[in-house]
Formats: C-alpha cells, structure tokens, sequence
C-alpha cells in the first residue's frame, strides 16, 4: 500500500485509542509508526538491484505478526520510560495505540495484490487477499 494510506491508518488507529487529551500527540506518533515498516526499503536498496529480492526480504522481518509486537513493546517501553508523561499518564492505552499502528501497516499490505509474509521467520505462502489497489484513494479517503 501506499505511504500515505499507511500514515493515515497509523494516526487514526492511534488517535481512535488514546485519552482524548491526547489526540494530537497520538496523530503524529501513529503516522510515525504506521511507516515504520516500510523504511527497511533503504537499507534492502542499497543490498541489491534485484527487484523480487527487493520485494521478498521488505515484506518479511520488518511487516511480520510475530516481530511487531515485540517492537511496540520496546517503543512503548521506551516512551513510557523517557517520554513527557503521556505514556506513563495511560500506559494500556499508549501500548495498544503503538502495537495497532504497527500490526494494522502489514496487514493493510496484505490485502494488496503483491501480498505479505504475516508469519516470517515461518515459510507459509505471502498472505495476499487482492482486494485492495495499491493506491487506493477511496479507502484512504475513507480513513481521512
């Protein structure tokens, strides 16, 4: 899916958990976070050229169901420990708020046609439900 659409669903997946004192915090770190995965596409361009290679290694690690969780963890954890208050003031909200922009990024890409791999390290077939375009303006607006 598209960056944009991923910064969307992140903010308001975010936004949609979070006190309502702290919407506009939430905004942000949700369209932060709804990228996040994606961003292991520089370091995959600079390994190789090859474009099935490209594809295959940037929906794995960084858009797995099993490796995610693990990650809103330590960025909870993180913000919790070294953030202005926010988190530590509603720290079961801030968790699901950063675990459900994380999770909802691969799951959005596996309803596109090129699919994701949800279980990596495990070797089931890419989950991919086509049913979504990879830029898709009447569900971003939808989201918006």
């Amino acid at each position: 899916m598209d960056s944009f659409t991923q910064i969307v669903l992140g903010a308001s997946v975010a936004a949609a958990v979070v006190p309502a004192t702290d919407r506009r915090a939430a905004l942000a770190a949700g369209a932060v976070l709804g990228t996040l995965p994606d961003l292991d596409g520089i370091p995959i361009a600079l390994m190789t050229d090859n474009p099935v290679l490209r594809m295959t290694l940037h929906r794995g690690l960084t858009h797995s169901l099993l490796v995610l969780p693990l990650i809103a963890v330590a960025i909870w954890w993180l913000f919790k420990r070294f953030g202005k208050g926010r988190v530590a003031a509603s720290p079961v909200r801030w968790f699901w708020a950063i675990a459900l922009a994380l999770i909802t990024h691969p799951l959005l890409d596996a309803f596109t046609v090129y699919g994701t791999q949800l279980w990596w390290p495990l070797r089931p077939p890419p989950a991919m439900w086509s049913s979504l375009f990879i830029i898709d303006p009447l569900y971003t607006i939808g989201l918006l």
